[in-house]
This record gives C-alpha cells, structure tokens and sequence, in this order.
C-alpha cells in the first residue's frame, strides 16, 4: 500500500489510486483475524499439561530460593511446632466432620488422621507429610511469632508437596504473598471473587503463559483461573500478619467466603495478628492450626560453633578461639533474657551467624580481629538486639572480601536500602514487593513531568532547529515535550511483545478525524490533500493505536532483570513501529502542503517524536529508566539499580525474590530500615 501511494503520487495519479485502497483493508484485516485465531487455538493446552509446566516451574524457583537462603548447608538447628492454643483453632470435632463431608470422600484415609490437635507435633521435614495425611481437610494455619520461620516452613512444605504429587497430577502448590490483596470495605459484600481474581493475576504476572485462554470447555477464561477454578492449586497465603488489623479482617471473610471447604489451603500469621483478629471476625474454616515453637537451645549452640570455625580446622587452638568468642553468649541460650528469646528463632540465629561467623573465613575470629558476640551482652531489650543485628547484618554483608568484592560499599548500600524502604513506606502503602515497574512512583509528580518534558523536548528540538531556526527548534520541543508528559500519566506494568487488538483501534475516530482535517483545507489545497489526509491519519490513529505491549510478562523462572530486557525491548519496538508509521505519513502531508525540504524535515523529526513519546508511554522501562537518574542525583543511589538489587539477593542474601520481584529477606529488616534516615 505504501509502495503504491508513493508510485501514484511520483506519477500524479493519487487522486485515482487512494480510493482504490480502503477495500484492501477489508481483506488484510480477514487474513489477520483468521491467522490470529489459528494461533489463538493453538496456543490453548490441557490443563493436567499445564499444571505439570507450573509445577515444574515453582519447583524450580524455591528450590534455588532455598539454596540462596543457605537453608541447605550447613544445616541449621531444626524448626518444630505444636498445637496451637485450643482459643486460636477450629474444635477437632469440627475438622472430622468437615472432611467427611467432602464431595466425594475425604481426601485421605481417615485411619492416618491424627486423633486431635496433640497429634500434628512435629519437626521441619515431616510438614508435607502431617498436612496431606493427618489434618483430615488439609486446611492448615501456621502461627508462629516475628522471625520464627514461618516462612522457611512454608517453602519446606511447598517442596514437599510437589515431590509428592506422584504421577496422579496432583494439585500445585503456589505460594502468594497477601500484602498486594486489596479486599474492599464491605467484607465478602459484592466481592465473592476478589479472591480468586487476585490470585488469577498473580499467577499471570508471574507464569506468563498462564495468562493464555484456557480451553473453551471451561469457559472464557485464561489458563491460571481456569487451573483455581477445578481446584488445581494449593493456595499457600503467606504474611497475613503484614495487613493492617481492618484489611485484615477484611482479606479473612473474602477467603473464608471465596474458597470451597473443600479446597485445600495454608495460611501463615504472627500469633498475636492471628489473636487480635479473632475478636473481630471467624478463623480459618475447617483449619487445623500449629503454632512454632523456638528453637532448642543445644542445636543452637551446636550450629554457632560449628560456622565459627570458617574455613579453617578445627584444632584445639581454633576451639579455644571459638570458645573464647562465643562462650558468654552461647551461656545465655535457653533463658528469657532479650539475647537469649532473639537466639530462639531462626531469623536472629541466622543474623548472628551472618554478622559474627562470616562465611569464607579462613578459620575462627579472634578476640581482637573484629567486633565479637560479647557485645550484644549489653543490649537490654529485645528490639535493640535486633536493630543492632539488622543494621550489623548489612555492614557484614558489603564487608570488603578479596575473594568476593563487592562495587558498592556499605554506606551507599545502606542508602540505597533506606531509599527503597521509605518508598514502599511512603508511595507503595506499606508493600513488601520492590518491583522495578512501580520505582516511577518515588519520583515526585512534578518532577515526573518535567524530567519526561525535558528529556524528550531536548532530544528532538536540536533537527528542526539546525534546519529551519531557532522558532521551529522551539515549537518542536515544547510540542514534543507536551506529548510526553501526556504519555507518563497512565501506570504501565511489564511488557515482553507486542499486539493489535481491534478493541483498542480507534479506526472510526482516526477517519473521522482525517476527514475534518482534508474537507477543512481541502478547498485551500486542493483534494489531494483533503484524501491523504482521510487515510493518513486514519491509519495512523485507528491501525497504531490497536497495538498494545502485553503486560504482566515476567516468567517466574525469569530474574527480574529478564522483565526489565524484555520490556526495554518491546519499547524499542513500539518507538519503531510509530517512527515508521507517523514519519512517512507526517513528510507526506508537508510536501502536500509546504514543499520537498519540509517534508524532509517533518519526517524523521515527527517520527522521532511520536516514537519516543508513545514507546515511553506505551512501556515501564521508559519512567524506570528517568527514575534511576531522578534516584541517582537526588538520592545517590546506585547508578545500575538492577545490578545491585541482583548482587543483593543472589550474592548478599539481604533480598529474596519471589516470582518478578524482589523483597527484603524478612518484613522485621524493611520495618528497621523504614525507620532509619538518610544521612
């Protein structure tokens, strides 16, 4: 079409030519419809297929998770728990009845079932094992206090679970963060699918293939509600205790009254969240509950001593070191002294190890070649043993290694940790995911705009300023710079390609448009123009506007670095595609109207511009991108923020990922770092 356009126009016959076109639309536009169906068709897969990819990928992800937590080696003193208080759990009786009344059966043999809540005592390894065969319904609550490691057994149970899935396919467990779930005021009111709707997205973020249909049988939905709907996940909601009390309450009604009781489920939250929550609304329904127990005392001891030797033998001489470093301390466990209660839970046994056992020493500390244990003898309170423990776990971690260097130091890792923690505090309400789509939001909105009007005004002005003078330069840039403020109002998610939907085309104002610009000066130039412009703009505003980056593109087993490429790349994309349409288009118009040298300059600048506006706007990696420098200047964090976010989550152990994001490896650690300053 466009080859013809130009052919005309060279020989004078546009005026015969453009009418000739339109009906090609008609049939370019079938062809598309039918070759997109086909792949529409294609791409739709069974769900037992599909729930094995998925298994397969979440198995993946929290085995390295696991290993990056350093949960594997060496082994670290075991969690167990017991019943929880008989105030904070359904009556056994209840449990019985629930699971006998399952449709179908219940989903065990009753003669494994534990014969009351005594029964569900057990160590780290036997999770998997307890929820499948001894809680009858195989609704689970997990309590514990700050730092117990709920968390550590939620993943062991995860795992576990998918190791004994078996070839039957069994359902997936899937593990979801419920900080990001918004229940509205009303409770369940008007919101018996919230639940599953949040999940759904969930797992389209993370599993982008999930968001493909599902096949027609079940309905018009896309594979991952398609997969809750028939009951092939575990809902493992993690953090329960990191809502605030309303939303809390709020988020228990919406699961309580969204998920079938017959849907296996687990819930973790800190016991005294767990308590208060109970005043006001209804446990878990049918839910066995456990509660954590702290740590025994001895494998605590045990597991010091043995990280303090490093790398070294372990001679006399270094248990001598090791006992001198650690006795007084190691003398405290098992006691109700602040040292002692923080040393009883997995997260402050592994602070300590970090800060005071570093790894890849060659053999024990001394007395007097660092900062020993002894000094936490003379914190008074609980929370001061940990804030020291915190604000020393960073410094030990940026600690200068020649094995092991690190680009950052420590004060500038630190900063850069505050900085992060105060967005998700100030701009984020309170979330515990860092994801680098929703960075754009630490800038303020003003200096938003002004950094998107600068940048591209100044990017674009300098063509039209050298060929026309300095009055086109300046009209250029104040344009351009309109455009892309316009284009940063919208918030944008990741994208990994691009598509036309027809339901986003604006073809019909596109050509209503075209046709009020070419009648309104067709009499001025002349009815050449008057159709260029009917098409022109028609295409430019109805057919490009139909293309839209897919979202929410950021595979599970993908860093979220991967989304960020994907999404720089889908940006560059969009720039060209808007470039090559809106350029000719625009040099078209100026030789109709002006002559040859200002089509030569409307062209590639209008291409420029329009491609640079609508591939910022249209992209995330657009704002991250100015966010990173607003951040960099005015902040003085990293000039490389995904670089550093990776070094500290794989390198660092300060950050976990879970799916595309990042967060920091325990809520206690945002909470302190919340609260510091920048210096």
């Amino acid at each position: 079409m466009a080859a013809t356009v130009y052919l005309a126009y060279r020989s004078g016959g546009l005026d015969a030519a453009l009418p000739a076109l339109p009906p090609t639309l008609a049939v370019a536009f079938l062809t598309w419809a039918a070759y997109r169906d086909d792949r529409s068709e294609a791409a739709r897969r069974e769900l037992p297929a599909v729930a094995e990819e998925l298994a397969g990928a979440v198995q993946v992800q929290w085995s390295a998770e696991l290993g990056r937590r350093r949960l594997v080696r060496p082994l670290p003193p075991t969690v167990s728990w017991a019943a929880a208080p008989a105030e904070l759990s359904v009556p056994w009786r209840e449990v019985t009845e629930a699971a006998r009344r399952w449709p179908g059966g219940p989903p065990s043999d009753p003669a494994g079932w534990a014969t009351g809540p005594a029964g569900l005592e057990g160590q780290e390894d036997e999770i998997a094992e307890i929820f499948l065969h001894r809680i009858p319904t195989r609704r689970l609550v997990l309590l514990g206090e700050p730092g117990s490691g709920k968390t550590i057994l939620l993943v062991r149970l995860l795992l576990g679970l998918l190791e004994r899935r078996g070839t039957d396919g069994g359902p997936v467990p899937v593990l979801f963060s419920v900080a990001s779930l918004e229940p509205g005021p009303h409770g369940l009111h008007g919101q018996e699918d919230t639940l599953y709707t949040w999940m759904s997205g969930q797992l389209e973020r993370d599993h982008r293939t999930l968001a493909d249909p599902a096949p027609p049988a079940y309905g018009d939905v896309s594979l991952a509600r398609a997969l809750l709907d028939n009951k092939r996940i575990v809902p493992v909601l993690d953090g329960f205790d990191e809502l605030p009390d309303e939303r809390r309450r709020r988020a228990m009604a919406v699961v309580n009254g969204s998920l079938p009781l017959d849907q296996p489920v687990v819930l973790s939250c800190r016991s005294t969240e767990y308590r208060r929550m109970l005043q006001h609304a209804a446990p878990l329904a049918d839910a066995a509950a456990i509660e954590l127990r702290p740590l025994d005392s001895a494998e605590v001891g045990e597991y010091l001593r043995a990280t303090a030797y490093g790398d070294g033998a372990r001679t006399a001489e270094a248990a001598a070191a090791v006992e001198e470093r650690w006795g007084e301390v190691l003398g405290r466990l098992g006691g109700l002294c602040p040292l002692a209660r923080t040393l009883a839970t997995p997260l402050g046994v592994s602070l300590a190890r970090a800060v005071y056992n570093p790894e890849g020493e060659p053999g024990p500390p001394t007395p007097t070649s660092s900062r020993g244990p002894a000094e936490l003898l003379a914190l008074t309170t609980r929370e001061e043993v940990e804030r020291h423990l915190f604000g020393a776990f960073i410094r030990a971690a940026y600690r200068p290694k020649p094995q092991r260097p690190c680009p950052w130091t420590y004060v500038e890792a630190r900063r850069a940790f505050v900085v992060l923690a105060h967005h998700m505090r100030d701009n984020l309400t309170g979330s515990t995911e860092i994801a680098w789509w929703e960075l754009h939001r630490a800038l303020p909105s003003r200096s938003a705009r002004l950094l998107v009007a600068g940048s591209a005004a100044v990017a674009v002005a300098a063509v039209p300023w050298s060929v026309a003078g300095p009055a086109a330069g300046l009209g250029a840039g104040l344009t351009v710079g309109a455009v892309a403020v316009l284009a940063t109002v919208q918030r944008r998610s990741p994208a990994s390609r691009i598509s036309w939907s027809w339901r986003h085309s604006r073809v019909v104002p596109g050509t209503v448009a075209g046709m009020v610009t070419g009648f309104a000066v067709g009499p001025v130039t002349g009815i050449r123009f008057a159709l260029v412009s009917v098409l022109a703009i028609g295409f430019v505003v109805g057919f490009m506007t139909g293309l839209r980056p897919e979202p929410l593109d950021a595979p599970a087993w993908s860093s979220p670095s991967g989304s960020l490429a994907h999404d720089r790349r889908t940006a560059r994309r969009t720039m060209l595609l808007w470039a090559l349409a809106a350029g000719p288009v625009a040099g078209l118009i100026a030789d109709l109207v002006a002559g040859r040298t200002a089509a030569v300059v409307a062209a590639p600048v209008v291409g420029v511009v329009t491609g640079l506006a609508i591939g910022f706007g249209e992209t995330a990696w657009g704002l991250f991108t100015l966010t990173q420098v607003y951040l960099r200047i005015r902040k003085g964090t990293p000039r490389d923020l995904m670089a550093f976010l990776a070094d500290a989550h794989s390198e660092r152990g300060v950050l976990r990922r879970t799916g595309a994001v990042y967060q920091f490896r325990h809520i206690n650690l945002q909470r302190h770092l919340e609260a510091e300053e920048l210096d």
